[in-house]
């Protein structure tokens, strides 16, 4: 395997066995791997020399067997990430310069973990919760590597959280915060700082249907539906979408709702030059994602996620604004609307729309008591959501010659 100069250490995901290759998820770089057979992907994290992390790899082979039971593919993958950036930390302080990570991660002590959290800090990781998962991950790890499935590398009497296991976090658990709602008038803000209708599309359709990034990067053209087949007189058409979360690696279906406004917007955007000339599909592909990136690629859940964040610093919004507000923001739009007979019929209806089996679950999207919310709604004030749909989209369309910016978007 030939490494580039000042390769660092990495997460690899070895994808098939067709092709002996691995992709340097945080670069995108292609790496040559000689590979037996072996249940994929596999993931991976590789010092700067290239080598493999022992007791790295064995833990996310052994996270991944759970994969689809108690724990998601995609967590697999994110706590990969966390191990990798551990693994440069320790290959740059030099902490025990003449020992492996392997090695080292036998020693590592609760004074090395606050020291990574702090470089962690450094490096950009402000956040709050984001430290938090890190910490929890590392944490996880440590512990799995006093269990005998490990070897028991690790002495559960020098754990970095007690002999017990009782010591706390360095970074607490982040207080439970009640919902953020983006309102119309945020979200006209928040799509008016994207470059290109492609972006735009996408999350106006998002804040429409109440999905989560995962699943608006996983809707396919057939998935979107014909309004021609429905009445005239329906506002929202029922839209079919798979999930990301379901039980023993299956992914069912949901149902949601979609207007006949975003609608319109899609059919639009499905019609364009861009959309329609994207070379990996044919035009009437119906498994061709509904939504591509201005480089006519699909889209990946992170990538959208970063192009959402870029759009949130450029207008000024709350730097803490993720793709999951728009969920919550769904939630609030139903709520405050003149949808359904009561705030019960919408509340049934908001959980209908964010696929939650149980309604306790839908309350936490939903933290306004009855009696508030019917006072910020005075009767006969009630949002029109085939309104607010269609007010988003004329203020905030984009034709192909208005597109100010032309990048690449890796997906």
């Amino acid at each position: 395997m030939v490494l580039a100069e000042g390769f660092e250490s990495q997460l690899v995901k070895v994808t098939s066995t067709a092709s002996s290759q691995a992709t340097v998820l945080s670069s995108g770089d292609i790496l040559q791997l000689s590979t037996g057979k072996a249940d994929y992907p596999v993931y991976s994290v590789l010092d700067s020399h290239g080598a493999v992390v022992r007791c790295m790899h064995q833990w996310l082979r052994s996270l991944k067997a759970q994969a689809g039971l108690t724990i998601s593919m995609g967590t697999v993958e994110q706590y990969g990430r966390t191990l990798s950036y551990l693994s440069r930390w320790i290959e740059r302080t030099a902490l025990y310069p003449n020992l492996s990570i392997d090695e080292q991660l036998v020693l590592l002590n609760r004074q090395d973990i606050v020291r990574w959290l702090d470089d962690m800090k450094t490096l950009g990781a402000e956040s709050h919760s984001t430290l938090h998962s890190r910490e929890a991950c590392i944490r996880h790890f440590f512990d799995w590597l006093t269990t005998q499935e490990a070897g028991k590398v690790r002495d559960a009497e020098n754990s970095p959280y007690g002999r017990d296991g009782t010591l706390r976090y360095v970074i607490a658990r982040p207080n439970a915060r009640s919902p953020k709602f983006i309102s119309a008038e945020i979200v006209v803000e928040l799509l008016n700082g994207m470059h290109n209708e492609c972006e735009r599309c996408m999350f106006h359709a998002q804040y429409d249907m109440g999905l989560r990034i995962t699943e608006m990067v996983n809707l396919t053209a057939g998935d979107i539906p014909d309004d021609t087949m429905y009445n005239p007189a329906f506002e929202f058409i029922p839209l079919s979408a798979k999930r990301v979360k379901g039980r023993g690696g299956q992914t069912p279906e949901k149902n949601t709702l979609i207007s006949r406004a975003v609608l319109k917007r899609i059919k639009r955007y499905h019609s364009s030059r861009e959309y329609k000339l994207a070379p990996d599909w044919d035009i009437q592909d119906p498994n061709k994602p509904a939504f591509l990136t201005a480089n006519q690629l699909q889209w990946s859940a992170r990538n959208a996620s970063k192009q959402f964040k870029a759009a949130v610093r450029r207008v000024g919004l709350n730097d803490d604004t993720s793709t999951h507000w728009m969920r919550h923001g769904t939630a609030y739009s139903v709520l405050c609307s003149d949808m359904g007979k009561d705030y019960q019929d919408r509340m049934l209806m908001v959980q209908q729309m964010l696929g939650q089996r149980h309604l306790k679950t839908t309350e936490i999207y939903t933290q306004i008591p009855p009696a508030l919310l019917q006072k910020l709604t005075k009767t006969g004030k009630e949002i029109n959501r085939l309104g607010e749909a269609e007010l988003i989209r004329e203020r905030t369309f984009l034709g192909p010659v208005q597109h100010n910016e032309k990048r690449g978007h890796r997906a």
